[in-house]
């Protein structure tokens, strides 16, 4: 039974991959690996408003605030990792355009959308933080416009509605105000055919604008954890131990000629439902959060005190000593005792009377292997 419990331990420590709290990565966002982004995790939507200006044939010799126009702008989109995300962006209104030497103006009502790929420079170069106060994020993008109502001194412009494939561009300066909500400043540019102004010379005409917008995270979750994969050597250490044990247990039980005849059991004892083998739960990094891949743990041990009521059960809470000072690691380690119990008391409904907690910080490592010692264990009282 005891080889069994080891290799069941074993086992869970070679498949566990750990990972950082999440919010904060330990290395530039570029080197590092973080967990699995679901698809409901990490999505955005904004609105906001901006000033919009054509850069034209004539309009450089226009005045200069005639040219500005106000447009609205909505948009949703996800970040996939820390760095990379994607965006659909709208945006409409009016625009002013000049003819004639910036002696007449063409006034027009437009509506663009447009697919954004954006690029977190500052989490791809730097370390990854949800705190930060502001990040520098450049995009890329195409997408399409359509004009209409085209008027020349209040009257109707002969041509009527134009279409546009348009090349996008610019760069989002983010400024942090919650854990949810930011202001991002967008600086963008955008490229028209020339015909959608109606006249001129040049292939193409720019749309270049500047607005601000308040971003608000919907998603599930709304930040990542960087993944902290286990070291090889200590892998192959894991694998090597289990493949020993399994040998072992399934070496065939040898003949013993020289073994006393079995005596025979003239009572048969009955013993309890359940056989409790000590159970671990084991942590992320940093972490006293209860992974999904752990819960089996708290599962066997309640399941165990369901069926001996008269059982109970200490749960004993340790931190590695190579991670953190030794203060942090006795909060941790008390966290980490008091979330498995409060598992056990709330979603098994086990009386609170027949489980008690301690914690040991740093002070004890049970297990010779650092890692390992990120853990809750199992005391049957």
């Amino acid at each position: 039974m005891k080889k069994v419990s080891l290799l069941l331990v074993l086992v869970f420590a070679a498949i566990t991959m750990f990972a950082q709290e999440s919010g904060f990565s330990t290395k530039a966002g570029r080197k590092a690996t973080f967990a699995r982004n679901g698809f409901w995790d990490n999505w955005f939507i904004g609105v906001g408003a901006g000033a919009n200006m054509v850069i034209g044939d004539y309009n450089g010799d226009a005045d200069f605030l005639n040219r500005f126009t106000v447009a609205p702008t909505v948009q949703f989109g996800k970040w996939y990792n820390p760095y990379i995300g994607g965006r659909i962006k709208v945006q409409g209104g009016s625009l002013h355009n000049f003819a004639n030497n910036a002696t007449d103006m063409i006034h027009n009502k437009y509506f663009a959308a447009e697919a954004d790929l954006m690029w977190d420079v500052t989490n791809y170069l730097g370390k990854y933080s949800e705190k930060r106060v502001y990040s520098l994020i450049p995009y890329v993008g195409i997408g399409g416009a359509i004009g209409w109502d085209y008027k020349l001194d209040d009257k109707t412009h002969p041509g009527g509605k134009q279409r546009s494939f348009t090349i996008n561009g610019g760069i989002i300066n983010k400024f942090r105000l919650s854990n949810r909500v930011a202001l991002d400043i967008d600086l963008s540019a955008m490229l028209l055919k020339e015909a959608f102004n109606h006249g001129g010379s040049n292939s193409y005409d720019g749309l270049v604008a500047a607005s601000a917008s308040l971003v608000v995270k919907v998603g599930k979750k709304t930040d990542f954890s960087e993944a902290l994969l286990m070291d090889q050597g200590l892998i192959d250490d894991l694998n090597n131990q289990i493949n020993k044990l399994r040998q072992e247990l399934n070496r065939p039980v040898q003949d013993c000629p020289k073994c006393p005849e079995p005596k025979t059991i003239e009572k048969i004892v009955e013993v309890n439902k359940g056989s409790f083998v000590s159970n671990v739960v084991f942590f992320r990094i940093g972490s006293a959060n209860i992974d999904k891949n752990q819960e089996v743990s708290i599962f066997n041990t309640a399941k165990y005190l369901q069926d001996n009521s008269k059982a109970k059960v200490k749960i004993v809470g340790y931190a590695d000593k190579k991670t953190g000072t030794p203060s942090i690691n006795e909060k941790l380690s008390e966290k980490r005792a008091k979330n498995v119990a409060n598992a056990l008391i709330k979603k098994y409904n086990i009386d609170s009377n027949r489980v008690t907690v301690e914690w040991k910080g740093d002070t004890v490592q049970p297990y010779a292997e650092n890692a390992w010692n990120r853990v809750a264990i199992f005391v049957v009282e």
